[in-house]
């Protein structure tokens, strides 16, 4: 039973939790996670998160003390408090919704492994996180019980690998594959390295963001171990606000750099979170002073309970439109949307290149920086002028050519 809090509780229950919890230890972080008939204890509630708690149709509630310190007690537009508290938005089932909007269960050779793309698979590595963030785009399977990936599970889906000689690169996700314990972190990927086609492994994790003292001193002795001259390991994260690039986060992102492990953020597009364009932008001029480089901008999935997140696609790019040029090529993600059905990704641009000319064989663009309009020749022995898209005199006079 939800029982509305005062401000002044509000303060003291999060100043009581944040005592007894070992800060910097995060065993102590994961023991002292909040829950959500908690979160009346830690946020003065709307009425929108009342319903939102009680009648949610997504994955559980649970935030480590560490990430509720970044949120607002009483402000309902904080940010990352929007990624904590289900609203109610969060109990309406819409009609393009779905549980699983990318095949992924379709995609299953084996249970916990999706092969999408015929080089690489992603393994489905456990159930849990730190942080259930709301926009969860596996939510039918985080949380759940039901869904542990029991060892069996794992080394079928090894088996599965070796089978596949195709299989060149292996995304562990979950979940979050950095909260099992480090021996069977240990486990999975010394498996991986004794498959000699696998090439490539990728971890995806959110802990940099929402639990960066899991990133510790012997977990990273473990990932050196295995990043070597048969296996390449790399950490795609996701920071999606510039108030979740702190310190301590900073300090997780050097541990994983210094056992030569690049560092690449996946943000999402989340409606009234980051969609704006200088939030964007001052997310990601931080994520380069971070040594974290943009790889994804995710256009946000059609799953249950997310109308309060999507925006239009139009705002993803012209965000990335906005951002270029006013930032290094290196802190500008791609936009993206993974497309319904098991499509996979597509990239999603502004439209800098606008269409050829036959006469002249002239391309015609459109400058990021000054908006002006440049031309560039085609090679007089191309063979690929039926390519491009023809601009009609039409279309040249509205462009002043």
């Amino acid at each position: 039973m939800l029982v509305q809090s005062s401000l002044s509780e509000v303060l003291k229950a999060r100043e009581e939790l944040y005592t007894r919890t070992n800060w910097t230890d995060h065993t102590s972080q994961l023991q002292n996670r909040v829950k959500g008939e908690d979160l009346s204890r830690y946020f003065v509630l709307t009425e929108s998160e009342i319903i939102g708690i009680k009648e949610t149709i997504r994955l559980h509630v649970s935030t480590t003390p560490y990430y509720l310190s970044l949120s607002s007690p009483d402000d309902p537009s904080c940010p990352i408090r929007k990624m904590i508290v289900p609203r109610s938005e969060e109990a309406v089932l819409s009609s393009e919704e779905s549980s699983d909007p990318l095949d992924e269960e379709r995609l299953s050779p084996v249970r916990g492994l999706t092969h999408m793309y015929p080089n690489r698979v992603l393994l489905f590595s456990n159930h849990s996180c730190s942080v259930y963030c709301r926009h969860c785009m596996r939510g039918r399977k985080v949380s759940s019980n039901e869904e542990r990936m029991e060892k069996a599970d794992l080394e079928r889906a090894f088996d599965y690998i070796r089978n596949h000689p195709e299989i060149e690169d292996v995304v562990i996700s979950g979940g979050d594959p950095l909260n099992l314990s480090d021996a069977r972190i240990e486990w999975i990927l010394s498996e991986l390295n004794s498959i000699p086609h696998v090439k490539i492994c990728r971890l995806g994790t959110r802990n940099p963001v929402t639990l960066p003292f899991r990133i510790t001193e012997a977990l990273c002795k473990i990932i050196e171990k295995y990043n070597n001259e048969q296996l390449s390991i790399f950490c795609n994260t996701q920071f999606n606000h510039p108030k979740e690039c702190t310190q301590e986060s900073k300090e997780a992102v050097l541990r994983l750099l210094k056992v030569g492990v690049s560092v690449g953020n996946q943000s999402v597009l989340l409606k009234g979170i980051n969609d704006e364009e200088e939030t964007m932008l001052s997310l990601h001029k931080k994520l380069l002073e971070m040594r974290v480089r943009a790889y994804y901008l995710y256009d946000p999935e059609l799953i249950p309970g997310s109308r309060g997140f999507r925006t239009p696609l139009a705002r993803g790019i012209e965000i990335v439109e906005y951002m270029r040029g006013k930032i290094g090529g290196m802190g500008i993600p791609q936009f993206v949307n993974d497309l319904p059905g098991g499509g996979g990704k597509i990239t999603i641009s502004p439209n800098w290149y606008l269409g050829y000319i036959p006469k002249t064989r002239q391309h015609v663009f459109r400058s990021a920086v000054t908006k002006k309009i440049h031309l560039s020749f085609e090679p007089v022995d191309s063979t690929k002028e039926s390519y491009y898209p023809v601009l009609s005199d039409a279309d040249l006079e509205k462009l002043g050519l």
